[in-house]
């Protein structure tokens, strides 16, 4: 967690005639950036990855030389030291800077704290808005105490315990947007709580909770159906009560889930009780979407105490309205700020302009702002993007685009002698609309100097940390080269994009625009259009079983989420010809993904008249058949033994690519699962059973993902050498287990031939109903 503050130049421009502005006054704007920068040190440990590529030194982070992050949550690379007031010509360079303590100190003019170091916060990259901007970007990130500020526990009569509320809305998938992410990630890069806990009925989903869970307690919520006998029907009501019930248990800070945290809380720790006016002179209210109390404070429980007249009819009044009411009886029970210090702007149409299109506001009284959630859903500004924080919309969005994780995309890039293409595809990246990417080059033993190209470019447009350049000792291929490459990348969504294809300048931003709408959402794809020797659209179907399987998947540079490749192991190695990227697309079908196809056609592919693609396509049918073997649970199982009968039919160059495959040391163990149960199926088409039943060893028969597929082959290989009944057990279970399986013909048929001409019943235990 970090301690966070800016020293900002004296605000030139006058607050809003409603608000408080900065003319005279000393303006610290928040490092908002820390929301996702500085969250965590988890170094990301190298512990064993694929031969044959340069990794880092044991125990050193995968991807820099500095503190790593969480995948997705923007880094802090080392660099040489710089001044906190850059030169012009850095202001759009996007590189991250690191000082040393001592160098930190003397541009603040302060003596650095024990057990900190001083960092030097990202300057903005150039934008359209030419507005002045704060220069001295400077945070301390402690390290020896990275929760709390021990030093004020004696006096602080609060806990630095935050609470959440989230998922009370029943009817609505609980999907975390960007706003509830700004407000976690704030809470934690600001207030520095020791515990920060999401008090759900529904666990969050989508990328932004992705990112968080790791730093937050997750509490099951209580069903909340009436209070002292009084119904509770809306789910803000009944969020209402979750929250006081949590302060009265725990005690702490309670925030809503739109609010961003601007400056720390320490000064309202050592009051029993604090809340904010709602509009000028508290006019509302006091609202309870910031509630800062002590554990069973007697200001929360008398207000609790007040729900005994609960009416769902008057809307806020218990929320708002009462405890105005409460604290003018009793003064001494809560500390009331005055309407700028957390909700203001207002969430009127007036305020919603002030926040989002209007520099009017300077936010230097504010500890918090209260971005409304409601009011933003019905005002113009309802489309909000991600993409308008590096636009000249507002002061508020302008300074959210440090909340944006910076890299959002990884573009992975193997090359291998393709060096007269990359420039062209990274030239494809550096022209995205939207910044936040970085590119990874993977060198697969190239001999036409591709990465030294690569390195020349970005050193050329000066990309900096956004470009990392990986030699491969040994040539891996393209399936391990996207492996190694994925390893090192930090990014929330994967770009996969060829040197020799292109991408749409427009493809990053329509993403972003589509995640900000539908947070949950895994992948996100576009028509694909051919160029240089085709000019032919591949209008995308629809993503499901049957059009993976006929008409191909995806393009090879839709956007996935980097959790989707952990989660489903990877690009595989194991198939002849490629199509990696085929396989891999099946199992995110496999697994079920929530795709959003964007319009028009983002993705460039270049049609060459030799390619790997064209040079394997007269094997495609008998590796597609090979596909649909490693995705047993998405073919009925007569199907599979179709598929079965192609691949014993293999050509010669398909084995003996299969053959090779297995020689390599660089092959995962069930990669070369799948190659030994392909090669088995061809040895018993040619009627080599022993070198069949060979392959088929104890790892093979244990894939998973075979389900039954190698053990009937085995028990088909046992009863062949052995005689009948050798493989009984063997069957009958097959049998008991698979039902699609034992309703087939060559199941039946197979059993009979290997009991002596048997009819294959279930046992007793198993029959049918």
């Amino acid at each position: 967690m970090v301690d966070t503050w800016l020293s900002g130049k004296r605000s030139k421009r006058r607050g809003s005639s409603r608000g408080r502005g900065g003319g005279e006054k000393q303006t610290y704007l928040l490092a908002l950036l820390l929301g996702g920068a500085a969250l965590v040190f988890t170094s990301w440990k190298h512990t064993a990855g694929p031969a044959g590529y340069d990794a880092p030194s044991q125990g050193q982070p995968l991807w820099s030389a500095a503190p790593a992050s969480a995948p997705g949550l923007p880094s802090l690379p080392a660099q040489p030291a710089v001044p906190a007031t850059p030169p012009p010509e850095a202001a759009a360079s996007p590189q991250r800077a690191m000082l040393a303590p001592q160098a930190a100190a003397k541009v603040a003019n302060k003596a650095p704290p024990k057990s900190a170091v001083r960092v030097s916060m990202p300057h903005l990259r150039t934008y359209p808005c030419q507005r002045e901007w704060p220069t001295a970007w400077v945070a301390t990130l402690p390290l020896m105490f990275p929760k709390g500020n021990r030093g004020d526990a004696l006096s602080a009569k609060v806990p630095k315990i935050v609470h959440f509320v989230f998922g009370y809305k029943m009817d609505e998938e609980p999907v975390f947007t960007f706003w509830n992410y700004v407000a976690v990630a704030s809470a934690l890069a600001v207030i520095r709580p020791e515990t920060v806990m999401m008090h759900c009925a529904q666990e969050p989903v989508g990328m932004f909770w992705e990112l968080l869970r790791p730093h937050v307690k997750l509490v099951r919520g209580r069903r909340v159906d009436s209070i002292f006998g009084r119904p509770i029907e809306h789910y803000a009501h009944k969020a209402d009560i979750v929250r006081l019930e949590a302060l009265l248990e725990h005690g702490g800070i309670y925030l809503d889930v739109d609010i961003a945290i601007f400056r720390p809380f320490d000064e309202l720790l050592r009051y029993d009780a604090v809340m904010g006016e709602e509009g000028e002179g508290g006019r509302v209210g006091l609202c309870n979407g910031i509630i800062v109390a002590s554990k069973d404070a007697p200001f929360i429980q008398a207000w609790y105490d007040k729900y005994r007249s609960f009416d769902q009819a008057q809307w806020n009044y218990h929320s708002v309205s009462l405890p105005m009411e409460m604290a003018k009886n009793n003064p001494g029970w809560v500390h009331r700020l005055e309407y700028t210090r957390f909700y203001w702007p207002l969430w009127d149409d007036a305020g919603m302009k002030l926040m989002m299109n209007s520099f009017d506001y300077d936010y230097s009284n504010n500890l918090a702002v209260h971005v409304w959630n409601h009011g933003l859903k019905r005002s113009p500004y309802r489309d909000f993007s991600m993409d308008w924080c590096f636009e000249c919309h507002s002061t508020l969005v302008s300074m959210l685009r440090s909340f944006v994780p910076d890299p959002l995309f990884s573009v992975i890039m193997p090359c291998y002698n393709q060096g007269q293409y990359i420039k062209e595809a990274m030239k494809s990246v550096l022209d995205q609309s939207f910044p936040n990417w970085e590119i990874i080059v993977i060198d697969d033993t190239s001999t036409d100097r591709c990465g030294d190209i690569a390195r020349s470019f970005a050193t050329k447009h000066d990309l900096g940390a956004r470009f990392k350049l990986i030699r491969n000792t040994l040539n891996l291929g393209l399936a391990e080269s996207r492996n190694v490459a994925l390893m090192h990348a930090r990014g929330v969504w994967v770009c996969a994009l060829d040197p020799d294809d292109k991408i749409h300048k427009g493809y990053f931003r329509a993403a972003v625009q589509a995640m900000s709408a539908q947070p949950d959402l895994q992948l996100i794809t576009s028509n694909q259009q051919f160029f240089e020797g085709s000019n032919w659209v591949w209008d995308l179907p629809p993503f499901d079983t049957t059009t993976v399987m006929s008409r191909g998947p995806l393009p090879v540079m839709t956007l996935y989420l980097r959790s989707l490749w952990e989660m489903v192991g990877g690009y595989t190695n194991a198939l002849p010809w490629g199509n990696e990227d085929y396989e891999f697309w099946t199992k995110l079908l496999s697994v079920g993904v929530k795709v959003h196809k964007l319009p028009g056609e983002l993705v460039l592919y270049r049609f060459k008249q030799k390619s790997m693609m064209r040079d394997s396509a007269v094997f495609a049918e008998e590796e597609r058949s090979m596909m649909r073997t490693m995705h047993p649970e998405l073919f009925h199982d007569a199907k599979l033994l179709q598929e079965h009968l192609k691949i014993m039919n293999m050509s010669s160059p398909t084995r003996k690519r299969l053959e090779d495959r297995q020689k390599a040391g660089r092959i995962s163990l069930e990669d070369r699962s799948f190659g030994r149960f392909w090669l088995a199926l061809s040895d018993i088409h040619r009627g080599d059973f022993a070198a069949a039943l060979l392959k088929l060893t104890p790892e093979v028969l244990g894939v998973e993902r075979l389900r039954w597929q190698a053990s009937f082959y085995h028990a088909r290989c046992v009863c062949r050498l052995s005689g009948p009944n050798a493989s009984v057990a063997e069957m009958t279970e097959l049998g008991r287990r698979y039902r699609g399986l034992r309703s087939t013909t060559e199941f039946l048929l197979q059993f009979r031939n290997c009991h002596n001409g048997s009819r294959w019943m279930p046992p007793p235990s198993s029959r049918d109903g």
